[in-house]
């Protein structure tokens, strides 16, 4: 039985990624690890951080970094560990640059964003309010 007020947070994946690897393999690792806990809607606002986050890193670190993914019954959090010092830059919109619009693109899909230093690196993490972040058939 679960006391009122207290919030169950999981840990539902954890993996870790060299620079330069392709998003695709972890969306979709993070797509059969949020499936249970999210809607399709919600997965797939999801998936778009997870590939924008991993991209970040993949293309503006020397090093790889770590995916993890936690849920509890409101929420889902997507973290992105890597080991530059660097922080995330929120750029405008330009028309004549290729790119540089995914962290505009995670906060106005995301409740919120932020960055967190982390030893020699740093924690880009984001959270989305979900519809229903219970897994299917575990009780409350």
């Amino acid at each position: 039985m679960r006391r009122a007020g207290v919030r169950r947070t999981v840990e539902v994946m954890r993996w870790s990624f060299a620079h330069g690897e392709p998003a695709g393999p972890l969306r979709r690792c993070a797509q059969a690890a949020f499936a249970p806990w999210l809607t399709p809607d919600d997965l797939a606002d999801a998936l778009v951080v997870v590939s924008e986050l991993v991209q970040n890193v993949t293309q503006h670190t020397r090093g790889g970094g770590e995916l993890v993914l936690v849920a509890d019954a409101q929420t889902v959090t997507i973290e992105v560990r890597d080991h530059s010092p660097v922080l995330p830059e929120v750029q405008p919109p330009d028309a004549h640059r290729l790119g540089g619009r995914g962290l505009l693109l995670v906060a106005g899909i995301t409740c919120g964003w932020g960055v967190r230093p982390d030893g020699s690196g740093k924690v880009v993490w984001a959270r989305l309010t979900t519809s229903a972040a219970e897994p299917v058939g575990v009780a409350a």
